[in-house]
């Protein structure tokens, strides 16, 4: 889950924070803030149900981050499939099965923890593979996150490559099997979206009416905070905490992605965590940023990453077709883009 989303919350909504602990007083939000997929996660409840109430659902809401978390980090994940280049054997974790199908290794099986594979087929389908849940060869093998970072070769790229294509996972009913020899999947564009759904399913069954989740700057507005709509930035690309506007909005998640958020700069040139599946190479087109807003947080998540590697032209056609999907494109001039259900006044970005 190597993708720090750089949103930024106004200071109307940090100020309103509070560390987990703290005394809570009447009509004060309680919220606890814990370190989860790489990244500070924070959330923060609007109620007045008593504190040890609301520690309860905080803990609860804790743990299931960190249950998924274990399941879908690359470096230690149930659906992590590689093959062996010596023997052919296979090397697998808990829960991955062989299957019957030559070369071909059942990747789920799961219940809940399955739905990811699921959405990641359906997105990686509606955008061609502009996002695709096996890019994870390629995420390895660039290794941007890594502290000696090097640019792979031509060779080592293309060879990666070959194993990249989401047709190559077999998705008949009931039964999903990875196909490719070498093969392994990455849910780092998707998970922190559907945990954050799940979360919010949770704020639901305590019957919480307004809260906000922050899974490392990927947002979901639950309702209202104190009878007003949720303000929400978008930073500006590339500077010190700028925005480029606010997004007002309920009920919503709100996610970036940005070749500006985990990048290196060799010679001028700047390799983004965010990698076409289709080159190999880290992304290199007209957009800085693409910002999604959505009812559905694991869309927004994984189609934040599609668009920005589909560019501004496809992207925001495949944005304005698509229902329940709202987005901001930034272009390399900084320069907004808004999507057909959007509209913008001074600062702040409204819903129609």
């Amino acid at each position: 889950m190597r993708r720090i989303i750089s949103i930024i919350l106004t200071l109307s909504i940090l100020v309103s924070c509070t560390s987990c602990g703290l005394k809570k007083a009447e009509n004060e939000p309680y919220s606890t803030s814990f370190q989860c997929f790489d990244t500070v996660c924070r959330i923060t409840i609007y109620d007045k149900k008593p504190k040890k109430d609301l520690e309860k659902i905080c803990d609860k809401l804790e743990k299931k981050c960190k249950h998924y978390d274990s399941l879908y980090n690359l470096d230690d994940s149930r659906y992590s499939v590689e093959f062996n280049n010596g023997d052919g054997s296979i090397i697998y974790k808990e829960g991955v099965h062989f299957s019957n199908k030559k070369n071909a290794v059942r990747v789920i099986g799961f219940g809940e923890e399955d739905e990811p594979l699921y959405d990641s087929i359906k997105y990686s389908k509606m955008t061609d593979g502009a996002f695709d849940v096996t890019i994870a060869p390629l995420v390895k093998l660039w290794n941007i996150n890594g502290k000696d970072f090097k640019i792979p070769s031509d060779k080592q790229i293309k060879k990666q490559l070959k194993y990249v294509d989401y047709k190559q996972i077999d998705d008949s009913p009931g039964n999903y099997y990875l196909l490719t020899k070498m093969g392994s999947i990455d849910f780092g564009g998707i998970a922190k979206g559907f945990v954050s759904d799940l979360l919010l399913n949770e704020l639901k069954k305590s019957k919480i009416k307004s809260a906000l989740i922050d899974l490392g700057g990927n947002i979901y507005t639950h309702g209202k905070k104190n009878n007003s709509l949720f303000k929400v930035g978008i930073k500006k690309p590339f500077s010190n905490n700028e925005l480029s506007a606010t997004v007002k909005a309920k009920d919503k998640a709100i996610i970036t992605a940005g070749i500006y958020q985990r990048y290196h700069k060799i010679n001028g040139k700047i390799y983004s965590h965010i990698i076409n599946p289709k080159t190999g190479y880290p992304i290199d087109n007209d957009l800085n940023s693409v910002t999604v807003i959505s009812d559905n947080g694991t869309a927004a998540d994984a189609l934040s990453t599609g668009f920005m590697v589909m560019g501004l032209k496809k992207g925001m056609a495949l944005a304005n077709k698509t229902k329940n999907i709202e987005a901001v494109f930034i272009d390399k001039d900084n320069k907004l883009h808004l999507s057909n259900g959007l509209k913008m006044k001074g600062n702040e970005i409204n819903i129609k």
